[in-house]
């Protein structure tokens, strides 16, 4: 994986107001949808939010395959559960869309300490190159059985080739500001 260039760019304020657009439609939208999901698929499928390259809005996984004019990925990503990983040659920008049940992002702060952000709608999350990141069940709450968040992430290449696991000493900050046993499906 060393032959990967460092990938770290800034979005545009085209990226950021289509995001901001994207958001508050969706939650327009969310009223007329039993499912969530299906409120983001009819709004990301509207001709004003089209990409250069749609996203493949069809199936309950990832959405894969957009990308915008600035040739980064765009897709709609769904998890149920918890993965902790870095991209250690890539920034990755998420944007929450919705949780079942209520979450923390998970970082680590310049002081090399734990950091647990609430997730609210519409809210971005950046991700340095490196830096270790995780959303989670809300810390303290019991966890519903269909606890899930959805996020639309823009990122500068197919992750599946930048992505690792976090060092030990990162693990250890995770067990404790979460009381949870760190996820190992990375």
């Amino acid at each position: 994986m060393n032959d990967l260039p460092l990938l770290d760019h800034e979005l545009a304020d085209d990226e950021i107001a289509w995001m901001r657009d994207v958001y508050a439609a969706f939650d327009a939208a969310r009223a007329d949808h039993d499912d969530p999901r299906e409120a983001l698929r009819a709004v990301l499928g509207r001709p004003e939010f089209r990409l250069e390259t749609p996203i493949d809005l069809t199936g309950n996984g990832v959405w894969r395959g957009g990308r915008n004019r600035h040739g980064r990925n765009v897709a709609g990503v769904f998890l149920p559960r918890v993965e902790l990983h870095r991209h250690p040659y890539s920034r990755t920008d998420q944007f929450a869309m919705y949780v079942r049940g209520e979450a923390d992002a998970f970082s680590v702060g310049e002081d090399g300490e734990a950091v647990l952000t609430p997730v609210t709608g519409g809210a971005h999350f950046h991700n340095a190159p490196g830096a270790p990141h995780a959303f989670l069940p809300k810390v303290g709450l019991p966890v519903p059985e269909d606890w899930e968040i959805a996020f639309i992430a823009i990122t500068p290449r197919n992750l599946q080739e930048d992505t690792v696991a976090v060092a030990e000493e990162t693990k250890a900050l995770y067990r404790r500001a979460t009381g949870y046993d760190v996820p190992t499906r990375v």
